[in-house]
């Protein structure tokens, strides 16, 4: 007895995509235009909130927009083509490089501070003018180097004389051997 199964979506076992291969493309085409609408208005959004972005990145850290430039002119010198596509970008996509510059300086803020914890935990808090006090150990060498005897090279075994070839072991039987002859 042969059983045939067949469901209500174009006869696919296990629960496909309604409307088979079509119906992929149009989820996929459905979520690309939704994709598209969405980066549209972050776009948008951004755009309008770009000049306070910049002037929030100037308050946080200042530095970046300097660490950002001499990053571009280095990039610049030794990949000119990449470098002015980095500058392309940067002047169409200039909403996300806005919030590019935020996310750095928030970043760098972050990390100075991280250092300077650092560096306080590390004992580093005393003043660089203050001296240290120290102890002077004398050292003296762990033998007695005063004697100028000659250094006797260590004794080495004697070789043994190679014993004659060795044979190597026999084979074992194969009882399989017999029955390819």
């Amino acid at each position: 007895m042969i059983f045939v199964s067949t469901n209500q979506f174009g006869g696919q076992r296990g629960g496909g995509v309604p409307g088979g291969g079509f119906g992929c493309l149009l989820i996929t085409i459905l979520g690309f235009v939704a994709a598209y609408f969405i980066l549209k208005g972050l776009y948008n959004l951004l755009y309008l909130l770009s000049p306070v972005l910049l002037v929030l990145a100037l308050v946080v850290n200042w530095r970046v927009f300097p660490h950002t430039i001499k990053n571009w002119l280095k990039t610049l010198e030794t990949n000119p083509v990449t470098g002015l596509v980095y500058a392309a970008l940067a002047v169409l996509l200039f909403p996300f490089f806005s919030l590019y510059i935020l996310l750095k300086a928030l970043g760098m803020k972050k990390m100075e501070e991280m250092g300077r914890q650092m560096s306080g935990q590390a004992g580093n808090t005393r003043n660089e003018e203050e001296f240290v006090e120290f102890e002077e150990i004398e050292t003296t060498p762990k033998g007695d180097f005063k004697k100028e005897e000659p250094i006797a090279p260590p004794e080495l075994p004697e070789k043994e004389t190679p014993v004659a070839k060795q044979q190597p072991p026999p084979k074992p039987q194969n009882p399989y051997d017999q029955l390819f002859d």
